[in-house]
């Protein structure tokens, strides 16, 4: 049973839209969506403007789309979630970290892209940590073998992709049953 990458599109639009903006893109281009995750904590005494700390934490997803996952159209991709991402990133003092993760749904991929996916590192640093920092992190489906590969840092990325697809195989058999 596999998934088309527009299943799996929507399927992923579906799990972010609690608690993402999402913004569909139509410009021609391999990027399909961006989901965009914002989170404040902060603990005051007695008012507000007592202060004691503050935390914020961010998330900018990109969903791609690739016929074939190759060198090229991997660092294209790479490329253009980092910065898109860091144009998005604004480091001040209560800026704790942010992700910006790149997930590529290919319908076939190429075993030296996707160990060069795997081996990825981006991580950036802002005024040695006092204003937080920024972890890249990356993963592709590869829907020809519904396996899922990922960056060490998109291990939770990961995870959640296989979820994802594991559930909407699940109701797409169910669906087929049932029409049957």
């Amino acid at each position: 049973m596999s998934l088309t990458y527009e299943e799996l599109t929507q399927a992923l639009l579906k799990s972010y839209e609690a608690y993402y903006d999402i913004a569909q893109v139509n410009d021609g281009s391999p990027l399909l969506a961006t989901c965009d995750f914002h989170s404040t904590s902060e603990r005051y005494v007695l008012v507000k403007r007592a202060k004691l700390w503050a935390a914020e934490t961010n998330e900018y997803v990109f969903i791609f789309h690739v016929p074939q996952l190759t060198m090229d159209s991997l660092a294209q991709c790479r490329e253009l979630a980092l910065e898109q991402g860091m144009a998005k990133v604004h480091p001040h003092p209560e800026h704790m970290y942010s992700y910006i993760t790149a997930i590529l749904l290919c319908d076939s991929a190429q075993p030296d892209a996707l160990e060069l996916l795997e081996r990825y590192k981006k991580s950036a640093n802002f005024k040695l940590s006092l204003h937080g920092w920024m972890e890249y992190r990356i993963a592709a489906v590869d829907l020809s073998t519904a396996e899922v590969y990922a960056n060490r840092k998109g291990a939770d990325v990961k995870k959640s992709l296989c979820r994802v697809i594991d559930f909407e195989t699940k109701r797409k058999s169910g669906e087929e049953k049932k029409s049957v």
